[in-house]
């Protein structure tokens, strides 16, 4: 079995594979306080507590963002393991071609999301709907053009009540309709439709800019904040755990290597 991690800022995110199949997923947060024999045992607990076999698992793949936690990473995985696990990172083939200024400085997370999707056979943009948003598009040449990075809409309620002396913490929900009759109902709808706003329009440019066809699109969500995601003009198609589908992809291109 495979086991996949995806290190964020705040999360961490894990997937078991058997084959092609995704067995289980769960997450814990990306404290960097933590020891190594404290987040081991952790990971060990949740997998038996899903009937994982840990003794089962023969390899591990890393995409991380946080380098003070890849590190711990790599340390929990050869102990689990024996073996040093694969790390998203120069020299690993991903099966895209990043056409960026410096390859070397897209973020990991990015990168497997973009080799997320399978069978691709049209023109993607990628959102990625967390505490940090990204909104990437990869060609249908397999070409990870470049993207946009912006804060995430918990982000977005967040600096109205902590840069605010009178703004109060809201919670962040859909709201149909443009104008609050109340302060929380008001910052409520600024919350929500700015962060669908920007999202929209940051598409709609790319589709402009790039003369792509609808026809021959796919918009792709992920994150936790895909159900504020809202367009009457276009259709997102929400694929959950997309950046450890890209994890296990990955090391599908490069597991020959393992075993020379």
């Amino acid at each position: 079995m495979l086991l996949a991690i995806d290190i964020d800022n705040n999360f961490t995110k894990f997937g078991v594979f058997r084959d092609d199949n995704l067995l289980s997923t769960f997450e814990i947060t990306s404290q960097k306080n933590k020891s190594i024999d404290e987040i081991e045992i952790f990971i060990k607990l949740i997998l038996k507590d899903k009937n994982i076999n840990i003794a089962n698992i023969d390899n591990i793949i890393i995409s991380s963002v946080v380098p003070k936690l890849s590190e711990i990473y790599e340390k929990i995985s050869k102990n689990i393991t024996g073996k040093d696990p694969m790390l998203i990172s120069a020299g690993v083939k991903t099966g895209i071609n990043i056409k960026c200024e410096n390859p070397k400085d897209v973020g990991s997370d990015r990168i497997i999301r973009a080799v997320g999707i399978k069978n691709k056979n049209c023109d993607c943009i990628i959102i990625s709907a967390s505490s940090i948003t990204t909104i990437d598009f990869v060609n249908i040449n397999n070409e990870f053009k470049g993207g946009v990075i912006f804060p995430g809409i918990n982000l977005f309620a967040k600096s109205l009540y902590q840069e605010s002396a009178k703004l109060p913490e809201v919670e962040i929900k859909n709201c149909n309709d443009i104008l609050g009759n109340s302060t929380q109902k008001s910052m409520q709808s600024g919350i929500y439709h700015t962060y669908n706003f920007a999202i929209i329009g940051v598409v709609e440019k790319i589709i402009n800019e790039h003369k792509l066809e609808k026809d021959n699109l796919s918009i792709i969500v992920t994150g936790p904040f895909v159900n504020l995601i809202k367009s009457d003009k276009y259709e997102f198609k929400n694929i959950a755990n997309l950046g450890l589908y890209g994890l296990k992809n990955i090391f599908e291109i490069n597991k020959e290597k393992l075993q020379k």
